[in-house]
């Protein structure tokens, strides 16, 4: 959607770079080119760097553990990026002295950050950048929190929002049928929504447009069947992030595509999926998308593209075109039916525009 006076911004999935781009292209890379060029279309593009870029630190004890070279962040710019979302799962896998050398990349070429810091002020703070004479800040926090993870005062980490986990399992059913699946009842602990959504009501009057990275929800691998898309908790904190002055909700964990919401009018992604993902675990699939956003002159959202991805073998996006593209854009308006987004096809992408 072209309007005089807009602004582009495109959101991108999660980001996990091993290996130095030239070590993984090939001579004809068309679909990558093809998926960079879109991203070169917009005039800001944000994406979850999910890996601290540091040879320094110690493995912490958790599930999974990442680490690239400090490097990789020239590959992150080569890409098209400009601001990086750093509250996630896997930024404190190497202790605080990794995360620490990973802003230091992120400033050392220029790229915006949030979601991490020396304490829980600093992880707190939003990145502000300057569009086209638009103020657009991007706050950060996750709630995906490995032990010792968070920021707090006085110590390095990420900026937290903690969930509470609760089961709950039917004795009678169990009877008649052993191995039953509970339910799992998850909420967010009041205190660190409050927090987030009183820093997002301040800063609602220094911005024009407001963007918040969650890292949150869980693949669906791992999710009840029976639950749904979504963790219990997820719909009512994006909700609550809106309603407290956030102008979009851009999810990204699950590595998978999961709904859109329009909620008072503003978009809730719950997950574009990963973007560029090295060494995915077998249940991830190959789905993604970019989302581009269309602001308008008042810093509203006034349209929604969607760009089709699929990863290959390699780790890296293709621009997905003809049948791919129909099958990425097919997922994300079944999965979107009931949560008051619909996709008008337009090509090898969709559309979903809207009046605020």
């Amino acid at each position: 959607m072209s309007l005089p006076d807009a602004v582009t911004i495109s959101l991108l999935g999660d980001v996990v770079l091993l290996t130095p781009l030239a070590r993984l292209r090939h001579a004809d890379d068309d679909g990558f080119d093809a998926a960079l060029a879109e991203l070169r279309m917009s005039d800001l593009v944000l994406a979850n760097l999910e890996i601290p870029l540091s040879r320094r630190g110690y493995r912490v004890p958790k599930m999974a553990n990442l680490r690239a070279d400090p490097e990789i962040i020239e590959d992150v710019r080569a890409m098209g990026i400009h601001v990086v979302a750093l509250a996630n799962n896997h930024m404190m896998d190497y202790g605080p002295s990794a995360m620490l050398d990973t802003l230091a990349a992120c400033d050392s070429v220029g790229i915006a950050h949030c979601g991490a810091g020396i304490d829980l002020s600093s992880a707190l703070e939003p990145a502000i950048v300057d569009v086209n004479g638009r103020r657009i800040a991007v706050l950060n926090v996750s709630c995906t929190l490995p032990a010792e993870s968070e920021a707090a005062d006085g110590k390095p980490g990420i900026a937290p929002i903690h969930i509470v986990t609760s089961y709950e399992a039917d004795p009678g059913m169990l009877l008649e049928q052993p191995g039953t699946v509970p339910l799992v009842h998850t909420s967010v602990v009041p205190a660190d929504q409050e927090r987030v959504c009183q820093i997002i009501t301040t800063l609602r009057e220094r911005v024009d447009t407001l963007i918040i990275g969650v890292h949150w929800g869980a693949p669906s691998h791992w999710l009840s069947p029976y639950q749904g898309a979504l963790a219990e908790y997820q719909q009512p904190l994006g909700q609550a992030l809106i309603d407290a002055g956030a102008d979009v909700v851009w999810g990204h964990h699950s590595h998978e595509l999961d709904p859109i919401e329009f909620y008072r009018g503003k978009p809730i992604f719950y997950s574009l999926g990963h973007f560029l993902l090295e060494e995915p675990w077998d249940f991830m699939g190959p789905e993604s998308m970019i989302a581009r956003l269309t602001v308008g002159p008042d810093g509203q959202v006034v349209a929604i593209e969607i760009i089709p991805l699929l990863i290959d073998t390699r780790g890296l996006p293709q621009r997905a075109t003809g049948n791919e593209a129909a099958h990425v854009l097919r997922q994300v308006a079944e999965r979107s039916s009931n949560f008051g987004a619909r996709l008008e096809l337009a090509g090898d992408s969709a559309l979903m525009v809207f009046t605020i």
